[in-house]
């Protein structure tokens, strides 16, 4: 049977029972996806986990010597990597990059991590290219882990903003039944799925293991660098210093930033326009690019052999790159 199988592959016919085989497991691996990103239960199980870990450090810190009590610094559990980090005092923007991303890695890994994509990318540039190629791919290996790393920062950072106005108010509305300020940051990170939960669930850790209030309300700001919570954290030190009614604080700031959202939405709406007409003629002249060369190879390489075509082509790109960053500067309003 299995020559007959064989022997119909190598001649091009594919039997009817492989055919079927290959769909049954397609199928069966299109329905394992499908419940595993759909099971409700698997989000809540990640945010729980992250939380005990989060706990079982502080536990750790404080089982451990007084010699261990210190704050790593989160570089690297190798000893010899550690210390050449720890030369390097650029890798403090690395660390705190982390931080905000909410990526639990240290420093050495990240680097570990850019230097294998470099050398990847070293290897398929040389092998495609030549030496340019492999200095270019390494150079783009390098960068992707930190561009990624910026991604997802400002994702997250995204998502924490747009849960802040709702977190607020859930901590208004905690203060109004007579909790402590305290007890109200446990009831918006019991309540608030990440990153906002997470994030108040560290403050309220820092601050219930013995911190200072305002420490920890800076670190929340160190680790999650936007400009309403630092509001936030500066309205409510100032409160504690000379009182006044936090409630109706809180509730002002969580209006001011919902009017902020709606101010963003309606220039956003406005500029949709100018916006599209950007990606529209930034996208134009290589696609015209491409079909050019897909019909008149002989056409378009004028501007790659030729000396006065290679000097049209970057200046094209020049006032196309001028062109672009000229249309970012006049949709992007600052709100």
């Amino acid at each position: 049977m299995f020559e007959k199988v064989i022997s119909s592959v190598t001649s091009g016919e594919m039997p009817s029972l492989l055919v079927l085989l290959i769909f049954l497991c397609f199928l069966c691996l299109m329905e394992g996806a499908f419940w595993f990103f759909a099971d409700s239960q698997r989000h809540h199980q990640r945010r729980l986990q992250k939380r005990i870990k989060f706990l079982q450090g502080l536990e750790d810190s404080k089982n451990l010597s007084q010699a261990s009590l210190l704050k790593p610094d989160g570089l690297s559990g190798i000893p010899l990597l550690h210390e050449t980090l720890k030369r390097i005092q650029s890798l403090q923007q690395v660390k705190t990059l982390l931080s905000q991303a909410g990526i639990s890695w240290s420093v050495g890994h990240f680097v570990l991590l850019s230097l294998l994509a470099a050398a990847v990318g070293l290897c398929i540039g040389s092998f495609k290219l030549g030496p340019l190629g492999a200095m270019t791919g390494g150079g783009v290996g390098l960068v992707i882990p930190y561009l990624i790393l910026k991604f997802k920062k400002k994702r997250r950072l995204k998502k924490f903003e747009k849960q802040l106005p709702e977190a607020l108010d859930l901590l208004a509305r905690g203060l109004k039944a007579g909790h402590a300020f305290a007890s109200g940051l446990q009831l918006v990170a019991s309540e608030m799925d990440n990153p906002i939960g997470f994030e108040f669930f560290k403050t309220f850790k820092e601050y219930n293991h013995g911190l200072d209030l305002n420490t920890a309300l800076l670190n929340l700001c160190h680790r999650m660098d936007l400009r309403d919570l630092r509001y936030f954290t500066t309205a409510v030190m100032i409160q504690r210093e000379t009182g006044g009614n936090l409630t109706e604080i809180l509730e002002k700031i969580a209006s001011l930033i919902r009017e902020r959202f709606k101010l963003r939405n309606q220039i956003k709406a406005l500029t949709a326009e100018g916006r599209l007409s950007g990606w529209i003629l930034m996208g134009m002249p290589p696609a015209l690019a491409g079909i050019i060369f897909k019909l008149n190879p002989d056409y378009i390489k004028l501007l790659i052999n030729h000396p006065l075509g290679q000097m049209m082509a970057i200046g094209a790109m020049v006032f196309q790159v001028l062109g672009m960053l000229c249309i970012k500067k006049i949709v992007s309003i600052k709100v």
